[in-house]
C-alpha cells in the first residue's frame, strides 16, 4: 500500500511525522455491502492525487509529516479488531502522535474511542453518520457496527450528527438532546441547531465519521446510502469549528464501499481526511 498523499522521504519519517494514518480494512459478511474491507486501499489510492496546498487555510499540512502505518490485516472477529485498534491507538497517543484511522466498517472506531477515553478526561465522542448505531447487540455481536455508539456511550458523552435512521432500540438508548437529525439541519434556516450543537462539546473531542453521513448524490459508495444526507461544505463548517473550539484528539473515517467504475467518492473521502488534518495543524498549532 502506498503512503497517504503519495508522500515520500522525510515527510513520512516515523519519528518526525505528526499525523499517523492507520488503515483497518475490516468488514464482515453481516454487512449488507461487505466491500468496506477495500475502502482503505481505495482512499489511499485516491489520496495520491491530492494537492498539498489548501485553498481555505493556505496551509500545506503534508509538511508536518504524515506516516502511513501498515494495515491491520487478518483480524477475523469484532473482538480482535477492537483490541488491536485500541492497542495501536494507545501507543500513538502515548507518543503524542495524532491518530487518523481509515476503515473498514464502523466497528473500527470502538477500539480508537476506548484508547482516547483512557487517555483524555472531559472527552466527547462526536459521531457523523446516517444511523445512530445504538443497538445493544446485532446478529450475535455487541461490537457490530450497529452497536458502536452504544459501546462509546459507556465511556463518554455522545453527540450524533446527520442521523436519519435508527431502530426502536437505538431510539431508547440515545440522548434526544444530543442528536442533530439531518432533516432538522436542512429545514432550520435560522441555524438554531448550530449553537445547540456546540453547547454539547467538552474540552476534548474524538470524531468518528461514517461516510454515509453524506447525501448519496455525492457519496453513493456506502453500505446503506440513506437519502437526505448532508452536503460536503455543511459538514466541513461544523468540523472546522470543532477544531477551533476543542482539542480534537483523533478521528476516523469509515464506511467506504468503493465502486471501481465511480472514483469520485474515493477522492471525496481522501480529501476530507486531508482537510481534517489541515484543520488540526492550523487551529491547534500542532
Amino acid at each position: 500500500m502506498e503512503n497517504f498523499a503519495g508522500l515520500k522521504g522525510a515527510f513520512t519519517d516515523y519519528n518526525e511525522a505528526k499525523f499517523f494514518v492507520l488503515p483497518v480494512p475490516y468488514s464482515t459478511q453481516n454487512d449488507w455491502n461487505s466491500t468496506a474491507n477495500k475502502g482503505c486501499e481505495a482512499i489511499i489510492e485516491a489520496s495520491q492525487h491530492l494537492e498539498y496546498y489548501d485553498t481555505e487555510t493556505r496551509a500545506q499540512v503534508a509538511l508536518k509529516g504524515i506516516h502511513t502505518l501498515e494495515p491491520l490485516h487478518n483480524l477475523h472477529s469484532d473482538e480482535k479488531v477492537c483490541a488491536a485498534v485500541e492497542k495501536k491507538v494507545s501507543e500513538l497517543l502515548d507518543t503524542k502522535k495524532f491518530p487518523v484511522l481509515i476503515g473498514g466498517n464502523r466497528t473500527v472506531c470502538i477500539g480508537a474511542i476506548r484508547a482516547a477515553c483512557a487517555k483524555f478526561d472531559d472527552l466527547t465522542v462526536v459521531q457523523f453518520g446516517a444511523q445512530n448505531a445504538m443497538r445493544v447487540s446485532y446478529k450475535g455481536s455487541d461490537l457490530a457496527p450497529e452497536c458502536a455508539m452504544f459501546q462509546a456511550k459507556k465511556l463518554a458523552p455522545i453527540t450524533q450528527i446527520g442521523i436519519r435512521s435508527m431502530s426502536a432500540e437505538g431510539h431508547r438508548n440515545a440522548d434526544p438532546t444530543k442528536i442533530f437529525f439531518a432533516r432538522d439541519i436542512f429545514f432550520d434556516h435560522k441555524l438554531n441547531w448550530y449553537k445547540e450543537l456546540f453547547d454539547t462539546f467538552s474540552a476534548n473531542t474524538y470524531i468518528t465519521i461514517d461516510l454515509n453521513v453524506f447525501d448519496p448524490s455525492i457519496m453513493p459508495s456506502v453500505s446503506l446510502p440513506e437519502p437526505g444526507g448532508l452536503q460536503y461544505f455543511t459538514i466541513l463548517r461544523m468540523l472546522k469549528q470543532m477544531f477551533r473550539m476543542t482539542n480534537v484528539v483523533g478521528f476516523d473515517v469509515t464506511g467506504l464501499c468503493p465502486n471501481p467504475h465511480h472514483k469520485a467518492p474515493d477522492y471525496l473521502a481522501a480529501r476530507l481526511i486531508y482537510q481534517l488534518m489541515t484543520y488540526k495543524a492550523v487551529y491547534s498549532k500542532f
